[in-house]
């Protein structure tokens, strides 16, 4: 899957990856949105794992996979999978959110395996987040920005 730039599907991605964002506690750090095959997008975040100490981790979402939480390597070159959120491409980012708090309360959320998950209505879900809303901020009031890229006009989500 390749997403035009200002597709209304690209757009409905930036939107809401930053509304998982908002809603994570702990917070995103920071984020960045990739748009050729695979379109994904990664969310580092700020808490460490207690089973992982030393490492940092971070949420990430693919069209094939849906939503992970990953460790980073020393090098920062490649990510491991701890575990998948389950089988919805598109879960709500309030399930997001419940699935890295989970993990980050020492729950065994999700799911070891990739989910086998098929949506053939992905771009128009996607696109369904496009239309502009109330607009989110992180929990700590701080506005949730995509890392590289324009992703609002000023005042708008």
């Amino acid at each position: 899957m390749n997403l035009d730039f200002q597709s209304p599907p690209a757009r409905g991605l930036r939107r809401y990856v930053r509304l998982v964002a908002a809603m994570l506690d702990p917070a995103a750090e920071c984020s960045a949105v990739r748009w050729d095959h695979p379109v994904n997008a990664c969310l580092a975040l700020s808490g460490r794992l207690r089973w992982f100490p030393a490492r940092d981790v971070a949420l990430t979402w693919d069209g094939r996979h849906g939503w992970a939480m990953v460790l980073t390597t020393h090098t920062g070159m490649s990510l491991t999978v701890l575990r998948y959120l389950g089988h919805d491409l598109l879960p709500t980012p309030r399930q997001v959110a419940s699935f890295s708090g989970r993990l980050f309360r020492d729950e065994f959320a999700g799911q070891t395996e990739p989910p086998r998950v098929t949506d053939a209505d992905l771009m128009t879900r996607l696109a369904g987040y496009a239309v502009a809303g109330s607009g989110r901020q992180r929990r700590d009031g701080r506005p949730v920005h995509l890392h590289g890229v324009i992703t609002a006009r000023p005042g708008r989500v």
